[in-house]
């Protein structure tokens, strides 16, 4: 199972756990904006235009009420081919089951918004990468347009308590939780885990994953082991 399907089961796991229980307060893992950008189907930059209540279908096995947000997408960076213009992004509607509540007024700002997919649905929750445009960093921009989709292959493992290892090298580890357990600390901000080549091996061996400094543009060469990757 690739790191990728892993944390989207967890994440999924997590979600489903407390969309089954209306009573049950919603846990979010934490979530590097790599990975998010990864387990993401669509990835947009658009405005909350409205938000409107959906018919609860208690009789199909729904255990909460979902509110359905229109967007207006300026920029798409990931998975419109498949769906053609995005418009509605569904929620549930009680943040007991991680519902995402969009307290901005709307209208307004631009926002970054990292939406899954379950069927016919596209969907966010209170655990989802969503957030407002101008709190996205210049090296998470970078990230978003040239480099995150590179590092798929990668996992970001996050660090919670001392000791901290990992299991492979396809995996980075991620600490900024023990300083600041918003984890929006420097590797968050400016860091992406990307494939490098070992050293002292045959060119078709396994690469390994290191965290790279997102500065101006992503090396080429970085960017062309991340194209193999995806062949």
């Amino acid at each position: 199972m690739s790191p990728v399907t892993s944390s989207r089961l967890l994440a999924s796991a997590i979600l489903i756990l407390a969309l089954g229980d209306p009573t049950a307060a919603c846990t979010c893992a934490p979530q590097h904006p790599q990975m998010a950008f990864c387990q993401a189907d669509v990835v947009v930059r658009g405005r909350f235009m409205e938000v409107t209540p959906l018919k609860h279908n208690s009789s199909s096995g729904e255990s909460a009420p979902w509110v359905r947000y229109e967007i207006k997408t300026t920029k798409a960076y990931k998975g419109v081919e498949s769906l053609g213009d995005i418009r509605f992004i569904d929620t549930p509607a009680l943040e007991s089951v991680c519902g995402y509540q969009h307290l901005a007024p709307l209208k307004g700002e631009e926002y970054l918004i990292m939406a899954t997919r379950q069927d016919q649905r596209l969907m966010i929750s209170a655990c989802s990468f969503v957030r407002p445009w101008g709190r996205v960093s210049p090296s998470q921009r970078r990230g978003i347009s040239q480099a995150y989709g590179g590092g798929c292959t990668c996992e970001v493992v996050p660090c919670n308590s001392m000791p901290c290892v990992v299991s492979g090298d396809m995996q980075c580890l991620w600490t900024d939780g023990l300083m600041d357990r918003s984890w929006r600390g420097p590797q968050a901000q400016r860091l992406a885990c990307l494939p490098r080549p070992s050293l002292g091996v045959p060119p078709n061996s396994d690469p390994f994953c290191t965290w790279e400094t997102l500065k101006g543009s992503v090396s080429r060469g970085l960017l062309n082991v991340a194209e193999l990757q995806e062949q």
